[in-house]
Formats: structure tokens, sequence, C-alpha cells
């Protein structure tokens, strides 16, 4: 049986003199964020979990002729948790999603953990020309439909203009 020897490879030095200070901060980075995670573990136990920045809803917004349409997708949320005003001209959307985290779970270990829950508020500026009372809103299925009219003033009118000849 023949024996291999395993070499590293050597560079030429412009590559090894551009290539080392970009890879080593990175390297490094990696290695810092491993040693926070177990520090944190350490300290707080497995399941901790770093406070995330609260999470906003996918909101839309459409134009027709009489009205903007605004569909805000809340899943996992009741009507009674979330709030609609409108002020100044601004549509604000506020609520919050409350965490179903069970603390102690003695059958089940979680490997990760995405979903969203916390406070959270979308506002929304509208031009003038909105019929403010008569705004109108829905929740059906964790998809939030606010219907805000515009006033009749503010609906485009259409007028043909004669074209004299002469």
């Amino acid at each position: 049986m023949t024996r291999m020897r395993l070499t590293r490879r050597q560079f030429p030095l412009t590559t090894r003199f551009f290539a080392a200070p970009f890879s080593a901060p990175l390297g490094d980075f990696a290695d810092m964020t491993a040693r926070t995670q177990q520090l944190l573990e350490d300290a707080f136990g497995k399941d901790f979990a770093a406070p995330v920045e609260g999470w906003m809803p996918a909101v839309n917004v459409a134009e027709t002729k009489d009205e903007f349409v605004v569909t805000a997708e809340l899943p996992g949320m009741k009507a009674e948790n979330v709030a609609v005003d409108f002020t100044d001209g601004m549509l604000t959307i506020r609520g919050e999603k409350v965490d179903e985290h069970v603390e102690k779970d003695d059958d089940r270990t979680y490997y990760m953990w995405e979903r969203r829950f916390g406070t959270f508020q979308r506002t929304l500026p509208f031009p003038g020309g909105i019929a403010d009372q008569k705004i109108a809103g829905e929740f059906k299925d964790g998809v939030l439909t606010v219907h805000v009219p515009k006033a009749e003033e503010a609906k485009p009118k259409r007028q043909t203009i004669p074209i004299a000849t002469m």
C-alpha cells in the first residue's frame, strides 16, 4: 500500500496578501457569534430567546375610482386584538399578537422558533378628499380589510371637451 502525503497548497504572494484581510474578520465574526450564543445558553438556559423588535403585518393598498382598499395579513389574531383609526389623513392599524409559547413543555424540544409575537402599528398616509365618516373594516380568516371611500369632490370626474373646427 502506498502512502500519500497531504500538503497545504501555497498561493502566490498577491493572493495571500489580499485574501487574508478579508476572510479573517468573517471567520472571527462567526466564532464570536457562536461564543456569544454559548454564553447566553450558559447564563439563561438553552431556551433563551433574544427579544425581537416587534413585527409588521404585510399590507396591500389598492385604489378604485370610489375608494381605497387596505388589506392586512394578521394570521392567528382575533378582531378584538386589532384597532383601526383614521386621523388627519392617516390610517393607523395597531394590535397585539399574543405569544402562545409555553415556558415548561416536558415532551417537546424546539429547534426553530420563527413565529413573531408582540405589538405592532402600521400608519398609512392618504391624500385629501377621504369620506372619513364612511370608513369601514371587516376581519375574516386572519385578513383585515378596510374600505376608505373617497369624498365626492375627490372622485375623478371625466369631462369631454368639445373640439371646435375652424
